[in-house]
């Protein structure tokens, strides 16, 4: 690794960076994650897979952030990283982060229901994979100056198709130039879920945030590593799914070409501060006695329209469900909250906003009005604990709010749940220095 003595204390101009990149595409004939409809196991690969790190440094300052084509991770693989990490590095957890694309072709690395069987022996390759690709971001690290852009895309759409519509259009990005104007590593932010390809796909893929990774990469100088993250898209689609290889590239195309032209004339940030701030959230969840398990799962097991969707397997995830959680209320070990970790990414006026879960795309646009700060939202960060809705979304009913916890089987998060965490995150982006 450089010696930070390559950056003077006072110059807050640039930034140590380093950035590597991994393959980590599962050989086909394993099960690909997401969707309950699809006929498993994969037979084939469409593109690869990969898992990049970026290792930021200023003074005594550093984040360690790896971001990979998977569905998600679960957060007991975050926490094990993290160790890992601390022993090796002396790194805070608030100076690591994990985060995925949420692509829907990709191997099991959550628990979801009858959407792709978790892959532990899979997973264990994933763990080894991140640990070389973090070794080598953090080996060479070299002064690069920050440049910020913001471009405008509408592509995705409200896929709940209730009273409430949302949409984000923004895709913002970070830069990180060299001297001689090649660019070492891009940050893209764009909230839309990973699912083009669909439910009938069968190969393994990366999905639009693959597509658009390569074509932004192409287009800078330098052909810099592209970490493509996902925003907060619990409520947000591609226009439609099952689309052909023809379709995916043009919107991974149209992804990068919101921002990719409006580095050429981008000025580097006069004062890129690097700081990392996290802060753990006790969200409350929506649980039920023995009697209102019960008496859900008899109801919904008999839904017209997840029967329509899903058949056998839909009643096996209510069943599987009912059984599990009513369990751990009788053995005590049923939980009333889940850990929601807010965690903060300052690089000069930008902040990404990682969050361990899917919310929906308002709660972004109501952290820039309450904060006042240029702000993205990286969801499917240090964990994925499912759906967070809208309080609204709530009274309108709905996949993400009436049938999703089921697949992730535990309770889903109390109505106001998404309302409470951005009230804490707005709290805390208030307190961050404005640099």
């Amino acid at each position: 690794m450089q010696a930070s003595a390559m950056q003077s204390p006072l110059d807050v101009t640039r930034i140590n960076i380093g950035t590597a990149q991994v393959d980590i595409t599962p050989e086909p004939g394993r099960e690909l994650s997401g969707f309950a409809r699809r006929v498993q196991p994969s037979v084939g690969v469409l593109d690869r897979l990969f898992a990049k790190a970026v290792y930021l440094e200023q003074g005594a300052e550093r984040l360690l952030w790896i971001h990979a084509d998977l569905i998600g991770i679960e957060r007991e693989f975050v926490v094990a990283f993290r160790q890992w990490a601390a022993r090796r590095w002396g790194l805070a957890d608030r100076q690591v982060m994990i985060s995925a694309t949420h692509t829907h072709a990709g191997p099991a690395t959550v628990f979801l229901q009858e959407a792709g069987a978790y892959d532990p022996e899979y997973v264990a390759f994933l763990r080894s994979r991140v640990e070389q690709v973090a070794v080598a971001a953090m080996e060479a690290t070299e002064p690069c100056e920050v440049v910020a852009v913001e471009g405008l895309l509408d592509l995705a759409v409200d896929r709940r198709k209730k009273a409430t519509p949302h949409t984000d259009p923004r895709v913002g990005a970070v830069g990180f130039r060299r001297q001689d104007g090649r660019y070492r590593a891009v940050i893209l932010n764009y909230p839309m879920h990973a699912v083009a390809l669909g439910p009938n796909n069968r190969m393994i893929s990366a999905d639009i945030p693959g597509r658009a990774a390569a074509a932004l990469s192409r287009q800078l100088p330098g052909e810099p590593v592209a970490l493509i993250t996902n925003g907060a898209c619990g409520n947000l689609n591609p226009p439609f799914e099952n689309v052909d290889v023809a379709q995916l590239e043009e919107w991974g195309g149209q992804v990068a070409d919101a921002v990719a032209p409006l580095f050429g004339s981008a000025v580097p940030q006069p004062a890129a501060t690097l700081r990392t701030y996290s802060r753990v959230i006790p969200l409350p969840l929506d649980a039920l006695s023995v009697e209102e398990i019960e008496a859900y799962a008899a109801r919904i097991v008999h839904d017209p329209a997840s029967l329509a969707e899903w058949g056998d397997r839909f009643r096996h995830a209510v069943e599987n469900w009912w059984q599990r959680m009513v369990e751990a209320v009788r053995n005590g070990q049923a939980r009333d909250t889940r850990d929601a970790e807010l965690f903060a990414v300052c690089i000069g006026d930008v902040i990404f906003l990682g969050l361990n879960a899917e919310v929906f795309s308002r709660f972004t646009d109501d952290l820039r009005q309450a904060a006042g700060r240029k702000l993205y939202v990286v969801g499917y960060a240090n964990g994925d604990m499912g759906y967070i809705p809208t309080q609204a979304a709530y009274a309108e009913g709905g996949y993400e709010v009436d049938i999703a916890h089921l697949f992730y089987c535990n309770f889903r998060p109390r109505a106001g749940g998404l309302e409470l965490l951005t009230e804490h995150a707005a709290r805390l982006l208030r307190e961050l220095p404005v640099w």
